[in-house]
């Protein structure tokens, strides 16, 4: 079945070329180009073929299972997509539980998912997209933002205002009179892929149990690590690689370390109406015990407990996310930051590569499993995000 799994990518990346195309054209309103057309025309005929050279595999398998034994006729019978794909799980699901336990470890069969790559092996798409989005939705600030699935560098066109005679112009006209010639400036967000490794380690006698359900463990673990990374640099970044929230450009700066009623609502104001529907307030721990003393104008208590128990609680309307990636309320940090988090985009390579570690720490009587992945966090609309930053004491 790993020759079936490889046309099912092939005609994947085909189709999703294809859309992309299209969304590209209905997007600039206008007809294909020639080249465009051609292309398209092209990639129809190429998915068209791919399902042929399916179909004759298909039927030639169930005319090989027949001829063996007249007995197994649904094994034989022509697959649908969706039971390929989950016979490709399936299959790499085995295959990732039999590789940590070091049943492939050094002469691997001929027909398995695993190649090798330059950090290691490359495990089948099925597990690394289950790793990374298993990440994602551990954190509500990954899941929020908005994901690109590319390989190399990704500019994004940003608007931003430039000086105020030099935004777009919108106007009445009248005939034979030109139109004021005034243009906003168009920016661009520059994403490439930064190598990011993420490493847990699993106690043999866990290896060594049949019993358990290995790979769920295993991604669940990695998925962790991945997960408090990527959202410690989507809030805080790094210099030289991931900038992630250090982009925002909506800053409310105080004096001093004393956090108001008034600094809230001037915070969530900075945030337009328009892009407030689904924001949230993120901040740590100590600094959300801080807020919870707040008291309106009417010396009712800020915070409103979530009746969904998603979050702690809502804070003028909008709910409370606590990390502990997020500074406390001290000089020189930026301990809140409110907005649609689908305003950071997220960019990261579909393609895992993993490494199993068994001499390094054969001591510990461990094995460990170390994962490779290239991501990138930048902000990408500079409207949805503010934050409040407090000066530094000097």
């Amino acid at each position: 079945m790993n020759s079936l799994k490889k046309y099912a990518e092939m005609k994947a990346n085909k189709q999703k070329e294809m859309s992309d195309l299209v969304d590209k054209v209905e997007k600039e309103e206008r007809e294909m180009t020639p080249e465009e057309n051609e292309l398209f025309d092209q990639l129809e005929k190429d998915i068209q073929n791919i399902n042929v050279t399916v179909e004759k595999i298909n039927k030639s398998r169930k005319l090989t299972e027949e001829d063996k034994n007249d007995n197994k006729e649904e094994e034989g019978k022509e697959m649908t997509d969706e039971q390929r794909a989950l016979e490709v799980e399936e299959r790499e699901i085995k295959e990732f539980a039999s590789f940590i336990r070091n049943d492939i470890l050094n002469e691997r069969a001929e027909d398995n998912t695993f190649s090798q790559g330059s950090n290691g092996v490359i495990i089948g798409t099925t597990i690394a997209n289950k790793i990374i989005t298993t990440a994602v939705n551990m954190s509500p600030i990954l899941e929020k933002a908005t994901k690109y699935n590319v390989k190399g560098n990704l500019e994004i066109p940003v608007y931003g205002k430039g000086e105020k005679d030099s935004d777009i112009t919108v106007d009445y006209g009248e005939d034979f009179n030109e139109l004021v010639e005034k243009a906003g400036k168009f920016t661009s967000v520059s994403l490439k892929d930064y190598l990011i490794g993420a490493l847990a380690k699993i106690g043999n006698s866990l290896v060594n149990n049949t019993d358990v359900d290995l790979v769920n463990i295993v991604i669940n673990i990695i998925a962790e690590y991945v997960k408090i990374f990527l959202e410690k640099e989507a809030l805080n970044g790094t210099d030289d690689k991931i900038q992630g929230c250090r982009d925002i450009k909506q800053v409310l700066e105080l004096d001093s370390p004393v956090i108001t009623y008034d600094d809230l609502v001037k915070l969530k104001n900075k945030v337009i109406q328009t892009f407030r529907k689904g924001s949230i307030w993120v901040m740590s721990q100590e600094t959300e015990t801080a807020l919870e003393i707040l008291k309106d104008a009417n010396d009712r208590p800020l915070f409103v407990p979530d009746p969904t128990g998603e979050f702690d609680a809502m804070v003028l309307g909008y709910p409370v996310y606590v990390s502990d990636n997020m500074p406390n309320i001290e000089a020189g940090k930026k301990p809140i930051i409110f907005g649609n988090f689908s305003g950071l985009a997220l960019k990261t390579t579909k393609e895992l590569e993993i490494q199993v570690l068994r001499e390094k720490y054969a001591t510990q009587h461990a094995t460990g499993v170390v994962a490779w992945l290239q991501a990138d966090i930048r902000v990408e609309h500079y409207q949805k995000l503010a934050t409040l930053s407090i000066k530094s004491g000097e």
